[in-house]
């Protein structure tokens, strides 16, 4: 496996895994995700072309089977939020025929190697409150449940 920098060449490798984890979201949660779309390449294309974030892919055998983008933010404006930079995992995706073998790991080892290169004294990430099999390998990984984000739909038709 080779943990390297995703380019705008992989975009079709990157794709496959953006609609593998967009399709699972939108299933459990349709009401937070909309189904995967054509506009997911111009999104990941941009993504790519940020020079401020972190945009890892792993392969094997020249078969992209995972990725992770990251961010470091620090809060330079809400006095009662600490001001550490803060590295903000955006996405982290395993083939679904690649998962369980480590490559979530490392691609985790990886972009925290990268977030201590960056001053970063915290990782945070969001995972949504049905994904139980990436709970546990976050779990594992050593990340504490923080905060937790509620949800209620309005009724617009009252």
């Amino acid at each position: 496996m080779i943990i390297r920098k995703a380019e705008a060449t992989d975009v079709d490798g990157l794709l496959t895994l953006n609609y593998q984890i967009g399709k699972l979201h939108f299933e459990n949660v349709p009401q937070a995700f909309v189904e995967p779309s054509d506009a997911d390449r111009n999104f990941l294309l941009e993504a790519l072309r940020d020079e401020t974030r972190l945009f890892l892919l792993a392969e094997i055998e020249d078969k992209v089977v995972g990725f992770i983008t990251a961010i470091i933010t620090k809060n330079e404006t809400v006095p009662f939020l600490v001001t550490c930079p803060i590295c903000r995992i955006g996405t982290i995706v395993v083939d679904e025929n690649c998962r369980a073998s480590g490559i979530g790991s490392e691609l985790m080892s990886v972009c925290t190697d990268w977030a201590k290169t960056q001053g970063a004294e915290q990782m945070r990430l969001e995972v949504m409150s049905f994904n139980e099999t990436a709970q546990r390998f976050y779990d594992k990984l050593g990340f504490e449940n923080q905060s937790l984000i509620m949800f209620k739909a309005i009724d617009t038709h009252e």
